[in-house]
């Protein structure tokens, strides 16, 4: 993960002497990519998510 991270800022300077507008669009995708993964990793394991219900009464 931290070659992944090393590489991407690699191609990211790359890009910004290159082509400043893609540079900034992947920045910008990166960006959330990462919020996400530190939003996943605050609440850990991830609570499940079902679109099934559950009678929870005994009848």
């Amino acid at each position: 993960m931290i070659k992944a991270y090393e590489a991407l800022l690699k191609m990211l300077t790359v890009l910004d002497r290159t082509d400043p507008e893609m540079k900034e669009k992947y920045r910008e995708t990166a960006s959330k990519i990462v919020e996400n993964m530190a939003k996943t990793l605050k609440v850990w394991p991830p609570v499940i998510k079902t679109n099934l219900s559950f009678n929870t009464t005994n009848s």
